[in-house]
C-alpha cells in the first residue's frame, strides 16, 4: 500500500481487499460488477489517495460494503 496516503484511505484499501478475497473474487471481476477497470481495483487497494469518490463507493456497493463519515477528529 501507498505510504504517503491517509489513514482512512488505508483503511479503505484494506477493507476492499479483505472483503474481495472473502468473496474469493478477482480485481478483475471486481472490476466488472463496479463498472470500474481493473487498474482502478489496483489502485484502490494500494491505497492511493487520488481516486474517484463515486468510483470506490461503485465498488464498496459491490462488495456489500458502505462508507460511513463521522465528526471531527
Amino acid at each position: 500500500m501507498d505510504n504517503g496516503s491517509l489513514p482512512e484511505i488505508q483503511a479503505i484499501a484494506l477493507a476492499v481487499r479483505s472483503a474481495r478475497q472473502h468473496h474469493q473474487m478477482t480485481q478483475a471481476r471486481l472490476a466488472g460488477l463496479s463498472g470500474t477497470g481493473l487498474r482502478f481495483i489496483s489502485e484502490l487497494e494500494r491505497g492511493k489517495p487520488t481516486l474517484a469518490l463515486n468510483k470506490v463507493v461503485a465498488v464498496l456497493s459491490a462488495l456489500g460494503l458502505g462508507l460511513e463519515v463521522s465528526g471531527g477528529r
